[in-house]
């Protein structure tokens, strides 16, 4: 099964083709506007528009789509996931330039996805209170945890990349849900009443420190694989009350100890695994732009980016000054992502039109 070949693995029909270009989104909000999709560029100068949807015998097209949510494969640079808003997931091996909707999960809003990092056809996928599962690249999923308070929503997922078997989940509701055994049986190690967890991620240089960011509450930690955690908010408070309201947490994945944090403040930097923080200078004052999302190039720490809801502002050297560009698309960008080639690209989804 761990040598079985990624290709189309669904049949299409033209109605589901005509239903993929047309779609709106969630809610009854429609996505207005040919510039849905994903984005890549290698140069931060020009980007491609990847809307390139395989069907088998027909072509259709991505460009009306919103996303939720990005994710890489580890073991293959050129392999992408994408949750959408409303058509579920779709995957790419080719780096983005054509994409492919699996029959087996091709409905819901899939927010959050993880990819197993030894084997290729294992993935993860956060749709609404549902995680769903696939073990044999995405010719079947299944569910494997279901929250059966529907008002609550899972927001991310993380898979522990020393030890696969032990996989996390937060919600907006307060809870941190841990499996450590493949995701066949789950329980929550912490909770936070009413509090909206928004990511959750695992230090890639050890993996049993984890950090959540928590809205209002600043960061969680734990050393331990979720056995014990501490909440990260005075040392941020200190800088200002509004650094609390975290949506975004992250590691840099070539710099030990060294962490990013967005919140309604700003982009704060540690470089002590959360002990103490700095606010990086961004070209806008403090809390007068909302930052949407943010990444860290995997390959050159100096390099980072993020997203507004009109620009894409980028360094090239750790902060100390910006270069911002208009975004390539007037949808407020959903995510910001690195794939892991010698020389890395970055792709923007955005989500739905307002």
């Amino acid at each position: 099964m761990k040598n079985f070949s990624r290709t189309a693995l669904a049949v299409f029909t033209p109605l589901f083709a005509l239903a993929i270009m047309g779609q709106g989104c969630l809610g009854g909000q429609p996505a207005t506007g040919p510039d849905g999709g994903l984005y890549r560029t290698a140069d931060m100068n020009a980007w491609s528009h990847l809307t390139v949807l395989d069907l088998g015998k027909q072509i259709g097209s991505l460009a009306n789509v919103g996303m939720s949510s990005l994710a890489l494969d580890p073991q293959d640079p050129g392999a992408l996931y994408a949750g959408t808003v409303q058509n579920g997931i779709l995957y790419s091996l080719n780096g983005g330039e054509s994409w492919i909707n699996p029959e087996g999960l091709s409905k819901g809003n899939v927010v959050a996805i993880a990819v197993h990092p030894k084997d290729k056809c294992v993935v993860y996928a956060a749709r609404l209170n549902q995680i769903m599962k696939t073990e044999n690249c995405q010719r079947d999923w299944k569910e494997v945890f279901f929250d059966a308070r529907t008002d609550k929503r899972f927001t991310s997922i993380a898979i522990d990349w020393f030890n696969p078997n032990v996989v996390y989940a937060t919600t907006d509701g307060g809870d941190i849900v841990r499996s450590s055994n493949n995701g066949d049986t789950w329980s929550v190690v912490y909770r936070l009443d009413g509090v909206a967890l928004k990511n959750i991620i695992v230090d890639p240089h050890d993996s049993r420190v984890l950090y959540v960011s928590a809205f209002g509450q600043g960061i969680l930690k734990t050393v331990d694989g979720g056995q014990n955690w501490e909440k990260i908010r005075d040392t941020l408070s200190e800088i200002d009350s509004k650094t609390r309201r975290s949506t975004l947490v992250v590691a840099d994945p070539s710099t030990k100890d060294r962490v990013y944090q967005v919140s309604d403040y700003g982009i704060l930097r540690s470089d002590d695994a959360g002990a103490s923080w700095q606010a990086l200078t961004l070209p806008s004052p403090p809390d007068s732009v909302k930052i949407l999302a943010f990444a860290v190039n995997p390959k050159d720490a100096k390099q980072l980016v993020y997203a507004t809801p009109s620009s894409v502002v980028f360094s090239a050297d750790g902060g100390a000054t910006w270069t911002s560009k208009r975004s390539p698309t007037t949808r407020p960008p959903k995510t910001l992502l690195y794939d892991l080639s010698d020389s890395p690209r970055l792709y923007l989804a955005p989500g739905v039109a307002k």
